[in-house]
């Protein structure tokens, strides 16, 4: 689905991502009620394409407003600049942004990589994370133990706690627990916080492949 309140700008990426393969959109809003009417009696939508500036530019507010309807449905928003809303609405599961200004082939791949279950962080809001976070020195009494790393570098690519706890063959609690021992040590309100903290004291160090 589309989410613009501008009609001529939704309709025109409808019509280009309709040209993708396997790529169908279902339907464009652009009001507020429609958008909540289509979420909550439609059951094939996967992933919603909304500019923010449908929420006046916040961007948690429009990830909150979407996955309060559909928890599963995955989000990509179309932003114009990069704010602490935006941090915060990127520490949700299934959630990436994307410039408004950006071309349909750079939106469809994001929105491929978004439906794949992997997170998108444009280099402009890598830097952001990591300047606003201004991280403080790595604290060698509290490192992060082979097991966290190895989970940091898993949250990274964007899987959920369920396919990290897979992959490790480990149980789901056992993998948040790891993960939340990450943000405690990194001081990272969550994952892309970590991920732009871990960025910047050059973690993680390719633990996966040591294992």
């Amino acid at each position: 689905m589309i989410a613009d309140r501008r009609p001529i700008a939704a309709s025109g990426l409808a019509a280009a991502l309709a040209d993708a393969v396997n790529l169908v959109v279902d339907a464009c809003c652009h009001e507020l009620p429609e958008l909540s009417s289509v979420l909550a009696r439609s059951a094939t939508i996967e992933a919603v394409v909304i500019d923010i500036e449908m929420f006046d530019g916040d961007a948690l507010q429009a990830v909150e407003a979407v996955h309060a309807l559909k928890p599963a449905v995955a989000v990509l928003l179309l932003t114009t600049r990069v704010d602490e809303r935006l941090l915060e609405a990127l520490g949700h599961e299934r959630v990436s942004c994307i410039s408004a200004y950006s071309d349909v082939r750079a939106i469809e791949s994001a929105l491929r990589a978004l439906l794949r279950g992997e997170t998108h962080l444009p280099p402009e809001v890598q830097r952001a994370l990591m300047t606003r976070l201004r991280p403080a020195p790595p604290r060698p009494d509290r490192p992060l133990t082979l097991r966290e790393e190895q989970v940091l570098e898993l949250a990274a690519t964007g899987l959920t706690i369920s396919e990290i706890a897979a992959t490790l063959h480990v149980s789901h609690s056992t993998a948040k627990t790891h993960l939340l021992r990450v943000y405690e040590k990194l001081e990272a309100p969550n994952r892309s916080a970590a991920v732009a903290i871990a960025i910047a004291r050059g973690l993680p160090r390719g633990s996966i492949a040591a294992a």
